[in-house]
């Protein structure tokens, strides 16, 4: 489980054997939208659309070169009529000097060459709904669209911590969709749940559903997810058979058939008293036609702290044990980079001789490498209704890179925002620090004055990248891999609302 601030309510589907049987005050028919109650200012009161137009400049790197940021961007925010809000906004980037590798264009044009890039100007679009109906039921619905950072389905035995937007020259717009209708049968409480994500409207990721019911506290699950697009094997440059093929926009260039598909059950008990803790062991068998299978024997605990219950302290242990081509949690942090070369690298100079020759997708890299044998996962976790929390965890797989450690904090307050990431995956050991394997990301925004933000983001994610030696035009198909490309941005927004 993860959370945030949007995301306290998924707690509610993990209580939600003791909470239906509760009374409900609810008459027949009666309907209760818990939207947001944050206080408003005293001239908007009377407004029942809320808004503000923004309007940032920064100033920092991108990679290699010096940048410029523009960002304006609209926000809308409809909870005195429903639970919606809306921002629709978009960044521009200008070189301030080209260093090598040349790129060309003052305009970082990779950013805005392909159908996603323009998807991605819808950055935010969030429903949070708490219905009751008749004297027993209830249906919650929780919907984001924009960009993802932290997804989980389920247990998260097939997608745990996937995030959308994490390369610098693509970023995407997706859905997370959690929903669940609860109520009592045969005197016991009862439910039903779908989630539903998509990691790019433009059809470039992972996408897939998960049904589930429960009753008396016993649940199953059934999941389905898949990559439509993801390569199997790459081509290599016929310039230089040391390095990858990159197409015009700037992107590997797959070879051969395509896909990934993923099938999963899973089967879980709930053990509460309804207000103090949760114990839930559970087990997933999970499918991957064409590549392996595996189990995940686990249990996840919480506890609810504080006078007022507003504060979860949750811990979750799991073992895992697959065949000789099954990597647990497939679609993670780390897929939307490893779906099209699983070995990243930091640098040009960290390629070895025979880089080509032994790159592959992540398809490819499962099917040619022994992962047999039992692993284990462990993590702990915080959260505060107020709209803090902080998680991490680790994962010993067999096999190379079967090392994998994840640590994320989020902050949503009025006097500050902030978002950290820190994930690393490599071979046997803790060199978490190591540039090759890691992606790290910060993002914080503190209003200063009513009217002015003062932001800054930075972080070690990845892009496409040309191998050493290759020419420099602008735009041209060149060999290339996949490396870090680091961030690093400061500047001020100015805002005006209504």
């Amino acid at each position: 489980m993860t959370w945030s601030k949007g995301h306290v309510r998924r707690f509610l589907p993990l209580a939600a054997a003791g909470l239906a049987s509760l009374p409900c005050a609810a008459r027949a028919q009666e309907v209760l939208i818990e939207a947001d109650s944050s206080q408003r200012e005293p001239e908007f009161r009377g407004r029942k659309v809320h808004g503000d137009i923004r309007f940032g400049a920064g100033f920092g790197f991108v990679a290699e070169d010096p940048i410029f940021q523009a960002e304006p961007s609209i926000g809308l925010d409809f909870r005195d009529l429903a639970p919606v809000q809306l921002r629709l906004g978009a960044p521009v980037r200008l070189r301030i000097y080209d260093r090598d590798p040349e790129q060309g264009p003052v305009v970082r044009n990779t950013e805005w060459d392909e159908v996603g890039d323009y998807l991605a100007i819808l950055q935010r679009l969030q429903y949070s709904g708490d219905y009751v109906f008749g004297r027993e039921g209830r249906v919650l619905v929780d919907l984001r669209v924009g960009d993802l950072q932290r997804v989980q389905v389920g247990h998260g035995s097939l997608v745990r911590g996937y995030a959308n937007s994490l390369d610098l020259d693509r970023r995407r717009t997706g859905i997370d969709l959690s929903s669940r209708v609860e109520g009592l049968l045969l005197g016991n409480p009862a439910g039903a749940e779908l989630a539903f994500v998509v990691g790019d409207l433009s059809g470039q990721q992972i996408f897939g559903t998960r049904l589930g019911a429960d009753w008396a506290g016993a649940g199953i699950g059934f999941s389905v997810f898949g990559d439509p697009f993801a390569a199997r094997a790459l081509v290599p440059w016929a310039a230089n058979p040391a390095a990858l093929a990159v197409d015009a926009q700037n992107r590997l260039v797959p070879a051969g058939s395509r896909g990934a598909t993923a099938l999963g059950i899973d089967l879980s008990y709930r053990w509460t008293d309804h207000w103090r803790f949760l114990v839930m062991p559970y087990l997933d068998l999970n499918l991957m036609p064409g590549v392996g299978k595996g189990l995940h024997l686990g249990l996840d605990t919480e506890f609810i702290l504080g006078r007022r219950r507003r504060a979860r302290l949750g811990a979750v242990v799991e073992m895992t044990a697959g065949d000789k081509h099954y990597d647990p949690t497939y679609f993670d942090v780390f897929y939307t980079m490893q779906r099209m070369q699983a070995q990243f690298v930091a640098y040009p100079g960290d390629l070895p001789a025979d880089f080509a020759a032994g790159a592959l997708p992540k398809y490819g890299f499962v099917l040619q490498n022994d992962l047999s044998g039992v692993g284990a996962y462990g993590g702990i976790r915080f959260a505060h209704d107020d709209g803090a929390f902080v998680e991490t965890g680790y994962r010993y797989r067999p096999g190379p890179l079967g090392h994998t450690w994840e640590t994320r904090l989020g902050v949503d307050l009025e006097v500050v925002q902030l978002s950290m990431l820190h994930a690393h995956r490599g071979a046997l050991g803790f060199d978490v620090i190591d540039p090759a394997g890691t992606l790290a990301r910060l993002d914080l925004n503190v209003p200063v004055l009513r009217w002015l933000d003062v932001f800054a983001n930075a972080g070690f994610q990845y892009q496409v990248r040309r191998a050493p030696g290759e020419p420099a035009a602008a735009r041209q198909p060149a060999g290339g891999f996949v490396g870090g490309g680091g961030i690093m941005m400061i500047g001020a927004a100015g805002r005006f609302g209504w």
